[in-house]
């Protein structure tokens, strides 16, 4: 999902079709995912530290980004679906579509960092993430930096601000891939950051009850 979610990013690299038809199935792999981890949020809803916090608040909003995208993907569609196309407010539509994908983008990363723990296990690398050692300090300084660097180069602050977004025809898939990438590492490191605090946290406590 994050890996099509990344590729959205560069419609005019994919071509319309794809980009559409994309959306389409991300927005049926988000609900799926979220039917089948219905029990997970259901439990994290009851939860009250500090990575339940973030991972319900940041999912909550990551949904409203997905939405909004899809809804305003298919009020210009070209090609899926050109019968819902309304032309005449894609002066409106455009803007938010930009703001809503860019937004999920970030939060998409934010996600993927508090599930970096798990994801290393299906992957067979035992251990917590580095997040709170040295190393992990100076990967986090690193990620903030390229972070700030894309998001002012790919001009997500007037993005998020419903200034228009029009793909970028001239710089190559590559290096658009990775301003994105670079944009979403700050949030991915900050996830791994919140699930190292709230599970040491949580072995503090844990030890101190002993």
């Amino acid at each position: 999902m994050t890996v099509v979610y990344l590729l959205q990013m560069v419609p005019g690299k994919v071509g319309n079709p794809l980009h559409e038809a994309a959306g389409l199935a991300f927005v049926a792999l988000f609900v799926l995912h979220h039917a089948l981890n219905r029990g997970w949020l259901r439990r994290l809803a009851r939860q009250h530290g500090l990575r339940a916090r973030v991972t319900m608040a940041s999912d909550m909003a990551l949904t409203a980004c997905v939405v909004g995208a899809a809804a305003t993907g298919v009020l210009m569609s070209r090609s899926v679906a050109p019968w819902a196309a309304m032309p005449a407010v894609a002066h409106v539509v455009r803007p938010l579509h930009g703001c809503c994908a860019y937004l999920g983008l970030m939060l998409v990363s934010l996600h993927l960092g508090l599930h970096l723990r798990v994801m290393r296990g299906y992957a067979g690398l035992a251990g917590r993430a580095a997040g709170l050692s040295a190393v992990g300090s100076a990967l986090t300084a690193v990620a903030a930096v390229l972070g700030a660097w894309a998001f002012a180069r790919l001009g997500v602050g007037g993005k998020l601000l419903g200034q228009p977004s029009f793909p970028d025809a001239m710089t190559p898939m590559a290096v658009q891939l990775a301003w994105h990438l670079a944009l979403a590492a700050p949030f991915v490191a900050a996830g791994a950051l919140v699930d190292d605090v709230s599970r040491q946290k949580g072995a503090n406590s844990s030890a101190q009850h002993e």
